[in-house]
């Protein structure tokens, strides 16, 4: 123009891709360091724990309070916080390798279809080696992500169990 003025620009309005590679990535970022705020706390925890005997106590008293730190940490579901950690690094791991699979397929077809393939294969492989725990008690790829899908499994044939025994009823 020659006033000087700029022609009116549309408003900026991020691709649908856009979105989701940033969604992904930066729910894959949190999740990364939730687990790793999550492992200096258990850490602590664990130093906390573990300080148990004084000096100046009677043995009597160490054994007491080593028991009352025992019941706290089963009662307050310690454990279980542990046992998230790898889970959420995991999940932070999923997460990232699919913003980037949508990342690519927007920038190059051909980069985008040799490192899905590869993703796949990859993901594929690590719900195999979570899931294979929950169908056979003897397989040896127990993790705490396993033993959650074991968990998960022997609800839902309960559930299904119970839910037949009902209909059974019923009818």
């Amino acid at each position: 123009s020659t006033l000087g003025i700029a022609p009116p620009t549309s408003p900026f309005e991020p691709t649908s891709a856009a979105r989701w590679v940033n969604v992904l990535w930066f729910l894959s970022l949190l999740f990364s360091l939730a687990a790793a705020v999550l492992g200096i706390l258990v850490k602590q925890w664990i130093r906390e724990y573990l300080k148990w005997n004084a000096d100046t106590a009677s043995p009597r008293e160490n054994v007491l309070v080593r028991r009352i730190r025992l019941v706290a940490w089963e009662v307050w579901n310690t454990v279980a916080i542990i046992s998230s950690i790898p889970a959420m690094l995991e999940l932070a791991v999923v997460l990232f390798v699919c913003g980037l699979i949508v990342f690519l397929w927007s920038i190059d077809v051909i980069v985008a279809i040799a490192v899905t393939v590869f993703s796949a294969l990859f993901l594929i492989a690590v719900s195999t080696f979570t899931l294979l725990p929950a169908f056979f008690k003897r397989c040896p790829y127990k993790s705490p992500t396993a033993w959650a899908c074991v968990l998960a499994v022997a609800s839902v044939r309960r559930i299904a169990v119970s839910t037949g025994q009902l209909f059974l009823a019923v009818t």
